[in-house]
């Protein structure tokens, strides 16, 4: 197996992604108690597994709003207009991804799911303190995600991240 292979294999694999999901539920929740439309989390793992991506997450005020943190990807210092076009592809091709990830949030206790209304809560919105710092940065960028997808309906969400749920 190559070694690109192998990296790819370390960073997306299932516990992980468990991890950034919770902590897009956190986020999530963090804003005004809701709990987290299920078709929401397939979004999670394509924008937080792309280096590109959380790199301008990371480094996008939490007042500035997901419009924004689009926005970025259009200017010209970071021209890459085609990578928000790739989430909604890039998320049909992760569904088994963050289909296992969910399972092992699900199994971890990290959060639950009110099946009769498709909504998803984390069972603890406390950072662990035990995290490594090689993730943190993972972490604080889904929980960053979560909080400002709170503000916005389904509807904006697909409109700004051309994705359709």
């Amino acid at each position: 197996m190559s070694d690109l292979n192998k990296e790819i294999r370390n960073v997306q694999n299932p516990a992980f992604g468990a991890f950034a999901i919770w902590n897009f539920v956190r986020g999530y929740y963090s804003f005004n108690s809701l709990f987290t439309p299920f078709p929401i989390l397939f979004i999670v793992l394509p924008i937080v597994f792309r280096g590109d991506m959380v790199e301008v997450l990371y480094g996008t005020n939490k007042p500035s709003g997901l419009r924004h943190f689009a926005n970025k990807f259009l200017s010209t210092k970071v021209l890459k207009n085609d990578v928000v076009s790739q989430i909604h592809i890039s998320s049909s091709n992760m569904k088994h991804n963050t289909l296992d990830s969910i399972r092992i949030a699900l199994n971890a206790s990290l959060i639950s799911i009110d099946y009769e209304n498709a909504l998803v809560f984390p069972i603890s919105t406390t950072e662990h303190k035990s995290e490594p710092k090689s993730i943190i940065k993972l972490g604080k960028a889904s929980e960053k995600l979560g909080y400002w997808c709170s503000q916005l309906t389904l509807h904006e969400i697909s409109q700004i991240l051309k994705v359709r749920f």
